[in-house]
């Protein structure tokens, strides 16, 4: 005769639980989840069996050396993740009522910005809140989305080009400033002219950059009747403006990396396009319902960055 197992609602799960279910689908080891918890891998193992005996189903199975989530396991640790950042936010937030406003601001932001924007965000932090720590990482916005997502950083600094705002559940876009999209060719094949229809340069070949910006792209040249021929890659802008001051190719470049660029290479220039093309910079953190002191103080800290510099438009 068998017994039919019942789940006990009262209790079946807590904060800890919840967040070494997160750490799990996170790092894909009980290992690596314990270690990045500060608990042993016995404790682990020892929640997870207790939590899968509260609800009568299994969490972890195993898969060769390592361990994934089922069904059930990956549904908790989808919820975790809100309800963790939630718990999060709200800890900080008394934290930052008791007056305690040291600690480390957790960013990550694409190449350009950290050239241009970061270096301003930085001086204010200095002036304004000398006893916090900024943790900087670089990443392109599909892996900076990533990060924020899997809990590595407060919030993320972005670039959406219009028509691609996609964010993933449970995030918030701030809109911070908005700039124009250039066409960089050799001054041979410029010819002279003081703007650039996408449409006469459908038989160049071109360079594409990033992810994203090579999306980008792909729907504007779409959009005006063509498929661009795209010969090299390199998400190192630099190298773009050097390859199509070189000749033979051609590059769409956002403001902003123009800005950090400093300088165009020999030979080289920068066409605004007709009709123009933009896209906006902005701030992606986790949408809770107690923003923590460390996502308030970073969009602080950037409504003072003075965006005009690099010929940035507000959008605040």
């Amino acid at each position: 005769m068998t017994s039919t197992r019942h789940a006990d609602p009262l209790g079946a799960i807590d904060s800890t639980e919840l967040r070494i279910l997160h750490a799990l689908a996170t790092t894909g080891s009980l290992t690596a989840a314990a270690a990045s918890l500060g608990l042993s891998q016995p404790a682990v193992s020892q929640r997870i069996k207790r939590v899968e005996t509260r609800l009568a189903v299994p969490l972890i199975e195993r898969q060769g050396r390592g361990i994934r989530l089922t069904t059930a396991g990956n549904i908790l640790a989808e919820h975790a993740r809100t309800v963790v950042a939630e718990i999060d936010a709200a800890l900080a937030a008394i934290d930052d009522l008791r007056g305690e406003r040291g600690g480390a601001l957790r960013l990550v932001g694409f190449p350009s910005a950290s050239a241009t924007i970061v270096p301003g965000m930085m001086q204010r932090l200095a002036q304004e809140a000398p006893e916090v720590s900024l943790q900087y990482r670089e990443a392109e916005p599909p892996g900076a989305i990533a990060l924020l997502r899997d809990g590595e950083v407060d919030c993320a600094l972005i670039f959406e080009y219009e028509g691609t705002g996609e964010l993933p559940a449970g995030s918030a876009f701030t809109p911070l400033w908005r700039e124009t999209v250039s066409l960089v060719v050799s001054a041979e094949r410029a010819g002279g002219q003081p703007v650039a229809h996408l449409g006469d340069y459908a038989a160049d070949q071109w360079i594409a950059g990033c992810e994203k910006c090579r999306g980008h792209l792909l729907s504007a040249a779409a959009a005006s009747g063509f498929e661009p021929d795209i010969v090299q890659e390199t998400d190192n802008v630099p190298a773009m403006l050097a390859m199509a001051a070189a000749g033979g190719a051609v590059a769409l470049v956002a403001g902003l990396a123009l800005a950090a660029a400093r300088t165009l290479p020999d030979g080289a220039t920068a066409l605004p396009l007709d009709p123009p093309r933009y896209r906006t910079i902005g701030l992606v953190s986790m949408d809770t319902a107690n923003e923590s002191p460390q996502v308030k103080l970073c969009k602080r800290l950037l409504a003072g960055v003075d965006g005009s510099t690099w010929e940035l438009e507000s959008v605040r």
